[in-house]
């Protein structure tokens, strides 16, 4: 059986709950260098989730990760639509104007990959 969190299964959502996601900063355990490329993301019920932060053009094909396409704003993150990575994640970030793609790779657990609903 699968486990999987609220915030995993509505990041398969393309946008519709976007807007309950929240920018929680960088990843601080993490210095420097490391602290630019973790994002921590709060979803919905509340539990953060540290996300792999990448230019828009160049996020890999994870099979099983979800994204954010974030467009920034000022000094604010702003995520503008959530899905499945890959390419149809590099075009909903060309259209929407975001410059960044933050994955999340989803564990593996002993019965398999854990896989977005």
């Amino acid at each position: 059986m699968y486990e999987c969190s609220r915030f995993v299964l509505m990041m398969t959502r393309d946008m519709l709950f976007a807007d309950s996601l929240r920018d929680d900063g960088p990843l601080s355990a993490a210095g420097g260098l490391l602290a630019r490329r973790f994002r921590l993301w709060r979803g919905p019920d509340g539990r953060r989730q540290v996300y792999s932060v990448y230019a828009a053009d160049e996020a890999p094909d994870y099979p099983d990760a979800v994204a954010i396409a974030v467009r920034m704003e000022g000094g604010r993150r702003v995520p503008v639509w959530t899905g499945p990575a890959g390419a149809k994640a590099r075009t909903a970030a060309m259209a929407n104007g975001a410059q960044e793609i933050h994955l999340r790779i989803l564990p593996e657990t002993e019965s398999g990959t854990l896989a977005p609903f």
